[in-house]
């Protein structure tokens, strides 16, 4: 994947980063956009160069006026012709957008350079929505991003600009909406491997410990950086071998050690919940 700061495109100065700054954690869902522009030869959501790439990165900041001039999405993904993705930085990924209402805060907002209603995927298409996915893990797991994904449609990992309620659009598009469930990022915690009542169990049964472990000012039932951090003193101090991570994809008995969570169950059921396992 080739990545392409404002500075390397050459985002005009004239025009500044619009936006407000907003930090990793509030992030929770990415949604997906086309931007209803084509190529004009005979591979139409396909790009030949990084020449074509840098001129469509400076006419975007100015061709939705009414959105400001700047580019509304977070990131602009274009398909090379060779196979190659190049992800060029529009407003980043530490400024709001102007993408998607209502989700502009908590959403990233990345939208595929071209017309995906009513052109054809590009031949590489899998590929690089593949290379797309392996970008978004390593936000999640490496650069802070871990709730990304928390917010996400069933069945999907990313939405679809469609997909928002207030929504009135085909955005991004039928050809790739149709493949939106190939982006795939979350594999080390997903919060599907508990559902929210049994991690509400959870949740209070470490803030029921004394001295409390966890530090959530609320409970959510969501995993997240406090349970995380939460189960770890929990299992040091039962003298637990620790997992290092809280959840595994796709496997609802595995989701904390097994000694960890009868341990947790325990202790829920001494202080009074009615809560059992799902």
């Amino acid at each position: 994947m080739i990545l392409l700061k404002r500075a390397d495109w050459g985002a005009d100065v004239n025009f500044p980063r619009r936006g407000h700054h907003i930090g990793p954690l509030r992030r929770t869902g990415v949604f997906i956009h086309h931007t209803v522009i084509v190529d004009n030869d005979v591979s139409r959501n396909e790009w030949e160069s990084l020449y074509e790439v840098k001129f469509w990165m400076k006419r975007l900041q100015t061709i939705r006026p009414n959105l400001g001039y700047d580019i509304p999405y977070n990131m602009v993904a274009f398909c090379m012709s060779n196979g190659d993705l190049a992800l060029c930085e529009g407003r980043g990924l530490g400024r709001t957008g102007a993408h998607t209402r209502n989700h502009n805060r908590d959403a990233l907002g990345i939208a595929f350079h071209g017309n995906f209603e009513d052109e054809p995927l590009p031949k590489h298409f899998a590929g690089q929505l593949a290379e797309l996915s392996a970008w978004l893990r390593d936000l999640r797991n490496k650069q802070g991003f871990e709730n990304l994904g928390y917010s996400r449609p069933g069945g999907k990992q990313v939405w679809g600009h469609r997909d928002a309620p207030t929504a009135r659009t085909v955005c991004p598009g039928r050809h790739l909406y149709r493949n939106l469930e190939l982006i795939r990022f979350i594999d080390e915690e997903d919060e599907s491997a508990m559902d929210k009542s049994t991690w509400m169990v959870v949740q209070r049964a470490l803030q029921t410990q004394n001295p409390p472990l966890y530090a959530g000012k609320a409970i959510d039932g969501k995993p997240g950086r406090n349970t995380n951090t939460a189960v770890r003193a929990f299992e040091k101090r039962m003298q637990l071998q620790p997992r290092g991570v809280v959840g595994t994809l796709g496997d609802s008995a595995a989701a904390i050690w097994p000694a960890t969570r009868e341990l947790l169950f325990v202790a829920a059921a001494k202080t009074g919940s009615n809560h059992e396992m799902s």
